[in-house]
């Protein structure tokens, strides 16, 4: 037993000898610690080295779907026109634009790849952060949980190993190189198109703005974003950031409740109203519906729906100034919370004040293409996901601000009179019908339970390509479970004009 034990202790100390050794050879050789899936298969891609180039300038971006491009993406987000713009105004610089955008991660994770990722010497790091602080997986207690598992806590004691995380970056080189693989969460379109979308998980999914969880997620959010500074100071690296901006005027409320206590008498009275603004409303009688819904309003203003739908009726009014204070009531009473609430954006006005945060106003430069300057289609498509020109003038700003803070070159140097046409740009990046009609046709299942979100998107799929099959069956889907089953029947009879063995597997 004896001899046992010594011969164990050995070869442990001989164990710890060689990861000694090979832990310092490969710090000697140049070998970042940190290393993720996500991570490498941006680095192999873009072809990143830790041994930046002489006259080389890296600007690395991060943040949520938006930043990565959603829909468009990739050929088109908001990092390639920053690249596009800057190849316009600094010709002949030799700049490296790198997009660490991913879909449906929040700050937390952002943080991380940040990280992680300043081994590959980034000069400028931008991030798009806010809008998915409220998902599953990013709210504070899960990350926490997830942090207290033994297996996440092995995982970021190896990552701090430069030995370790060699071998892991090799493993994930080998694997892209023998299977390609999508992301599932990027894939965005529901496999088998005549599902029911998921509706949210009431214990899980919903937040009151007057409860303590949905504050603890805003100052869990804000937390990440100091930390990013920090390190960022300490790294000597420029940040920039954006509040973060979503669509108002056309992504309705996805799940509305009352925020507040209401005497059974109360409710009876405010459901009344609500449902005779709505009688008035379908009819078109909106100076009528308008009564029933301030009525109603007096009761209870904290439910969602009826914010958003005051809001519609005084946009048509043209009385915006009183339609954009409603429809951000009804974006912040949104106990289903997909977009940035006022609450996250004041975050960063309190930042610029406690630690000198410099941030873009996403919403100053989008809301002059915005109908009534109030966000929304066509500058703002779903939730928070840009059109292609959104991309454009979020990608042009990134550049201005850059060019105002002299990162690159002094700002006399800039050419902004080499700006190439908007049209030259896309047709560059590779934006042809196939691509929208691609994002068009994934928005539909993005859209999940907001059914005219849903057939106008499908509709705008169909005036590309009239006889396609999945957008017929998106279309007429989406119909059905809006509870139009006429008009869905039509789409459907019209599939089997058109391309009659779909619509026999759809009827499997």
């Amino acid at each position: 037993m004896k001899k046992f034990l010594t011969v164990a202790v050995q070869t442990l100390i001989a164990t710890l000898v060689l990861l000694v050794f090979l832990e310092g050879t490969f710090y000697l050789l140049g070998f970042p610690t940190g290393s993720s899936a996500f991570l490498e298969a941006i680095v192999m891609r873009e072809k990143l080295s830790t041994k930046k180039p002489k006259g080389e300038f890296r600007i690395f971006t991060y943040g949520e779907s938006t930043m990565h491009g959603a829909h468009y993406g990739p050929l088109s987000s908001p990092s390639r026109w920053l690249k596009a713009y800057l190849h316009d105004f600094l010709p002949g610089k030799n700049i490296q634009v790198v997009n660490f955008g991913r879909l449906g991660k929040g700050s937390d994770f952002h943080y991380e790849v940040f990280r992680d990722s300043i081994a590959y010497k980034p000069d400028v790091a931008i991030f798009y952060l806010g809008h998915n602080a409220f998902l599953p997986g990013n709210r504070k207690d899960e990350v926490e949980a997830d942090r207290r598992q033994m297996k996440k806590i092995l995982r970021e004691f190896l990552r701090q190993s430069r030995f370790f995380s060699a071998v892991y970056r090799g493993i994930v080189q080998i694997r892209a190189r023998y299977k390609s693989k999508v992301r599932e969460e990027e894939i965005m379109e529901y496999r088998i198109i005549e599902t029911s979308p998921p509706g949210p998980a009431l214990e899980r999914d919903i937040f009151l703005r007057n409860s303590s969880k949905y504050w603890e997620n805003i100052e869990f959010q804000k937390g990440n974003v100091v930390t990013i500074l920090d390190l960022a100071q300490r790294k000597g690296i420029h940040t920039l950031f954006f509040k973060p901006a979503g669509n108002l005027k056309d992504f309705a409320p996805t799940h509305s409740a009352h925020q507040g206590h209401l005497s059974s008498d109360q409710l009876r009275k405010w459901k009344k109203l609500y449902a005779q603004g709505r009688k008035a409303e379908k009819w078109k009688d909106f100076v009528r519906a308008l009564e029933f819904y301030h009525k109603a309003y007096l009761i209870d203003s904290t439910y969602a729906h009826l914010c958003f739908r005051m809001g519609k009726i005084y946009f048509v009014q043209a009385d915006f100034e009183t339609a954009k204070r409603l429809f951000q009531e009804a974006r912040d009473y949104d106990t289903v919370i997909v977009r940035a609430t006022s609450d996250t954006m004041a975050t960063f006005d309190e930042l610029k004040e406690e630690r000198n945060l410099e941030f873009i106003d996403t919403k100053k430069i989008l809301e002059p293409e915005a109908p009534g300057g109030i966000l929304g289609e066509p500058i703002i498509e779903d939730n928070v996901h840009f059109s292609l020109k959104g991309h454009a003038l979020v990608g042009r700003a990134m550049a201005q601000e850059i060019a105002q803070r002299g990162w690159i070159a002094p700002h006399d140097e800039w050419q902004f009179y080499r700006e190439r046409p908007y049209e030259e740009i896309l047709k560059e990046l590779g934006v042809n019908p196939k691509l929208l009609f691609s994002a068009f046709i994934k928005m539909v299942s993005y859209f999940g339970t907001h059914y005219d979100n849903r057939i106008r998107y499908a509709q705008k799929a169909l005036e590309i390509y009239p006889d396609d099959p999945r957008a017929l069956r998106h279309l007429a889907w989406s119909y059905w479970l809006k509870g139009e089953r006429e008009k869905a029947l039509e789409i459907y009879e019209r599939l089997g004009r058109v391309h009659p063995e779909v619509l026999q597997r759809v009827l499997k």
